[in-house]
């Protein structure tokens, strides 16, 4: 099968952890090498205003794409478009739809598998405009040679949902508009976990059979437990030290100052302990070209960083340097205020590292609170001091924590990821037997009282 992949705001071959890059380009490349790995040959399109480094050919002009072989039976393509940011993107529907419409690789897939509501929203007026009179004559043949493709959708996030548990109204009104509406549109929307589905459903208006959950994965070959000695050798981190360590954009939905404050707090309830400890912040500033300090949250932040001797930030590194940081590291902080997975987590917890999560959107689907990690029901950072010394002076609880989550993890595959997705759409009503085999709703949070310590299984 031929299967065209739209990345549109943000390129599979961009480094996560900085502007608009983040777990779901880490989900977009490994998704579509597990479909390439079945047998499926994949065209992915990206619009993303960074662009692709180092790709540029005489054939990038004229409408045509910059390609890139990334993998056997992958290509990734740049669409040439003078859009400068995400925003500049998503007013550029019309115009993504058209330079979709003259690739021959698109027009003649046999399946749409969107990610992200801007291309969602492309691919659906790709479709309407392949029925008008004044299609490109490759369009119209295509059009005219087979059935209309279906279309996928892997929202990611949902502005309803992140305004939601933000309590903010951040997000634009043409996003919420347009998630309501390619719920309703599309063939078929993927959610990452049974919670996500439940917002498809109830917040966009997702009818309940077209939404299948289909967990995204971890490339296991790669994240693993290892040496923290030699990691840290590696990193040239004190071997005595504990390390505490997030990773990720600065932002205030991925709850950067959460991690901040909790470390500083730590420092008041426990000066020795702080003193042995360390927090790094692996990411840089969130957004295209967006200068450091230039919100008032980045401003606050980065004073808040400064005021904290323990802290360093450094700069996002590629996943084969990122394992050696998760098994250096004693702690992973996820205190986003809203996640619809936690792809960080889930790498973290393959690699034996246990996690203090927000219970909030996907991330009680990765961490079993009390088993393979804490959940904190809030982001009151002295709840997650609180948690974060208790975590620091027990070796025997985050060793057991450690191996469950390592345990865990096995669930999270990338090749059941796109056998879920296809399996719902080669069997009909398939989607709710998909949805819920295999699947634990998972409760528990800071405040609860956790599991009984279960010591032997695997460890």
């Amino acid at each position: 099968m031929r299967i065209s992949v739209l990345s549109l705001h943000t390129s599979p071959a961009a480094q996560p952890g900085q502007g608009d890059a983040g777990g779901m380009n880490v989900y977009v490349d490994q998704s579509v090498r597990a479909l390439a790995a079945a047998g499926h040959v994949v065209d992915v399109f990206t619009a993303d205003p960074s662009g692709i480094d180092g790709l540029r050919n005489s054939n990038g002009l004229g409408g045509r794409a910059d390609t890139l072989q990334i993998a056997e039976n992958v290509r990734l393509h740049q669409l040439p478009i003078d859009a400068t940011s995400k925003d500049e993107l998503a007013d550029a529907i019309d115009e993504l739809a058209l330079l979709l419409l003259t690739q021959p690789s698109f027009t003649s897939a046999d399946l749409i598998w969107a990610h992200y509501w801007i291309s969602a929203e492309a691919a659906l007026r790709a479709q309407e405009l392949r029925s008008e009179e004044t299609l490109a004559p490759v369009a119209a043949e295509a059009t005219r040679s087979g059935e209309r493709p279906r279309v996928v959708v892997s929202m990611h996030t949902i502005g309803a949902v992140k305004n939601r548990d933000s309590e903010t109204s951040h997000e634009r009104p043409q996003r919420l508009e347009a998630e309501e509406r390619i719920a309703s549109a599309v063939d078929l929307i993927v959610a990452n976990t049974p919670a996500e589905r439940r917002d498809l459903i109830h917040e966009l208006g997702a009818d309940a059979n077209t939404v299948v959950v289909a967990r995204p994965g971890v490339d296991h070959e790669l994240f693993s437990p290892g040496d923290r000695a030699e990691a840290r050798a590696d990193l040239r981190l004190d071997p005595d030290e504990f390390i505490v360590l997030y990773v990720g954009r600065m932002q205030f939905i991925k709850g950067t100052d959460i991690v901040v404050d909790a470390i500083s707090g730590l420092r008041e309830n426990n000066p020795h302990l702080a003193s042995r400890t360390r927090g790094i912040l692996l990411g840089a500033v969130s957004g295209q070209a967006t200068p450091t300090g230039s919100s008032p949250y980045l401003r606050e932040l980065n004073s808040a960083i400064a005021a904290e001797p323990s802290i360093e930030v450094r700069r996002p590194v590629p996943a084969h340097e990122l394992i050696t940081y998760y098994r250096a590291a004693d702690i992973l902080l996820v205190p986003s205020r809203s996640e619809s997975f936690g792809l960080v987590a889930a790498e973290a917890s393959a690699s034996g590292l246990p996690a203090i999560a927000s219970a909030v959107g996907g991330l009680p689907d990765i961490v079993e609170h009390g088993y393979s990690g804490v959940l904190i029901a809030d982001h009151n950072p002295r709840h997650w001091a609180m948690a974060l010394e208790r975590m620091l002076l027990d070796d025997e609880l985050r060793r057991e924590l450690a191996c469950h989550a390592a345990d865990r993890s096995t669930r999270f595959d990338w090749s059941a990821t796109a056998a879920t997705v296809l399996g719902a759409l080669a069997v009909p009503d398939l989607t709710l037997t998909t949805t819920m085999t295999g699947t634990e709703e998972t409760t528990g949070a800071e405040g609860l009282e956790p599991k009984p310590r279960l010591v032997g299984r695997n460890c």
